[in-house]
């Protein structure tokens, strides 16, 4: 999926205007990106940078930790100039960019330019026990809302008097807690 360069400047105009950051060279280097179209064409915005071979992290002052890391390969880099002519040099070459602020996923220009990082996945930070607590979560979602469906069948059941239709419903309902319970204990 290819981002819209415009999308991307417009995230970063907000960014640099929103959020403050520590060190000046951050917003600095933010804007040589907006202002240089070929390099950003290359730049795609992902979380955990430090999981690809070329990647920035920039961070908000509300956040802690360094401002603005530079990871290539199994390397980190935190000098401003030394992160520009990286940038400035292999253009040319991918860059993943990852934007660290507060309340991102609330933010509707950051979403529009996310995209899935090729060199770590989310869910392979997700251990087993976690993957069940979802599936569980899910399954029971899934169950109450069957058994809100068939309640309200039921009532239709009984307002139309049709008896033979309310039981069968009755023993729909039953067989979902029954799962539910099982699945809960």
């Amino acid at each position: 999926m290819t981002i819209n360069v415009a999308d991307k400047k417009r995230f970063l105009n907000w960014l640099v205007s929103h959020e403050s950051f520590s060190r000046r060279e951050v917003s600095w280097i933010l804007n040589y990106l907006t202002n240089h179209e070929t390099i950003l064409k290359n730049v795609h915005f992902v979380e955990h940078a430090d999981k690809t071979p070329r990647g920035i992290c920039v961070q908000a002052t509300t956040l802690e930790g360094e401002p603005i890391s530079l990871f290539l390969k199994d390397k980190v880099f935190t000098d401003s100039d030394q992160i520009f002519h990286e940038i400035r040099l292999n253009w040319k070459h991918p860059l993943y960019l990852e934007c660290r602020f507060n309340r991102s996923w609330e933010n509707e220009f950051f979403l529009a330019v996310l995209e899935d990082n090729p060199y770590h996945r989310w869910n392979e930070t997700l251990d087993a026990d976690v993957v069940s607590k979802l599936e569980e979560y899910f399954f029971t979602e899934d169950v109450e809302m069957k058994i809100a469906d068939l309640y309200r069948q039921i009532d239709q059941a009984l307002e139309n008097d049709n008896h033979e239709l309310f039981l069968q419903l009755s023993t729909e309902v039953n067989q979902l807690l029954e799962k539910k319970a099982l699945v809960t204990e």
